[in-house]
């Protein structure tokens, strides 16, 4: 059997200046782990960085312009067809109105730790992990 292939995805994980991150529920037509919770996510495009894409993510997601404050390490989740690497980046914003775009149907702010009350796509805590905000 051949290796899976890999894929390099930004996560955006956004933060208000209260400490809470915002989460996002993907649309039930999203694939994989539509119904869930999630962060902005996407793929890092050839040649470009992953702290750009998320960024980049974050900008036509949500329609905010930010800078990461600061990278995580890589998270590793296997899917049946591809292996991701995710690169989570915290970005501390003001508060602001939630625009949703198609991918996402609803919105919430929350304490890191209150994670677990929520259905998450896979390893997502590991993303909280990796950034220093859950142990």
């Amino acid at each position: 059997m051949p290796p899976k292939p890999i894929r390099d995805i930004a996560a955006a994980i956004v933060q208000r200046e209260d400490g809470k991150i915002l989460l996002l529920k993907r649309a039930p037509t999203h694939h994989p782990g539509g119904g869930q919770w999630c962060f902005v996510t996407g793929y890092v495009e050839p040649g470009e960085q992953p702290s750009d894409a998320a960024a980049r993510e974050l900008k036509e997601e949500l329609g905010v312009d930010a800078q990461p404050v600061h990278p995580g390490r890589i998270v590793v989740v296997e899917l049946e067809a591809m292996t991701l690497h995710v690169h989570p980046f915290l970005f501390s914003v003001p508060d602001f109105p939630v625009r949703l775009d198609w991918e996402h149907t609803e919105s919430a702010w929350i304490e890191p730790m209150d994670l677990y009350g929520y259905d998450f796509v896979q390893q997502l805590d590991e993303d909280l992990v990796a950034l220093g905000l859950l142990i």
